[in-house]
């Protein structure tokens, strides 16, 4: 009977031990997957401005869409284990701070916030460095910091490129896909960095309850 028993727990084991694996290989595949789709399809709705119809330019537009989903698999799956009620207050946040950075650029004086270029593209570089830095080290504190800092540069995004494209427009520039896609983008990130915040601390809150 005990034989029976480990056999048996050792089938389970092996079951559950097999399952996470299979879970693990597949969340990898989709996250690396949508990370290099991203970057083609980023390609393609670029290059292909003016020599594809803009419904096909539309389709490369979703499925840029799409490899975003997948590349934010990783992070979707561990705030739905955490609480997935947080994906919805952050999506919410984000169309609030969305619509208000944006609202904002377009009533600000003309041409006031295109001197921000210089100096996001600045702070984006640093913060690159940073992140990438550490890599090597592993500190949680530094991680948490990068996100508050590209949630801010983001923002700040927001109101940048929302007067590039009417500034663009007013010049002829009428690629109204690609002047999505940069606003689509600047939404993306906040969203996520959003959701790393709230998910932060929402297991704060949790170990002090504790």
């Amino acid at each position: 009977l005990t034989r029976r028993k480990r056999r048996g727990s050792s089938g389970i084991n092996a079951e559950y031990g097999g399952a996470a694996v299979n879970c693990y290989l597949k969340s990898t595949v989709l996250h690396f997957g949508g990370i290099i789709g991203l970057f083609v399809f980023m390609y393609l709705t670029v290059s292909s401005h003016n020599s594809a119809p803009p419904l096909k330019r539309l389709g490369y537009v979703s499925a840029l869409a799409g490899c975003l989903g997948l590349e934010s698999s990783y992070l979707i799956d561990y705030v739905i284990a955490v609480d997935p009620s947080i994906i919805v207050t952050a999506f919410v946040t984000t169309s609030v701070v969305f619509v208000s950075f944006s609202l904002t650029a377009l009533y600000a004086e003309r041409r006031s916030m295109l001197f921000l270029g210089s100096l996001l593209s600045t702070a984006l570089s640093g913060l690159l460095i940073l992140s990438l830095a550490n890599l090597f080290f592993r500190v949680p504190s530094i991680a948490l910091f990068s996100v508050y800092v590209s949630l801010i540069i983001s923002c700040l995004f927001v109101m940048y490129d929302t007067q590039l494209i009417v500034e663009k427009k007013r010049l002829g520039d009428n690629d109204f896909i690609w002047h999505s896609v940069d606003l689509f983008i600047d939404f993306i990130i906040i969203f996520k960095d959003l959701m790393i915040i709230l998910t932060d601390k929402e297991k704060k809150k949790r170990r002090n309850n504790n």
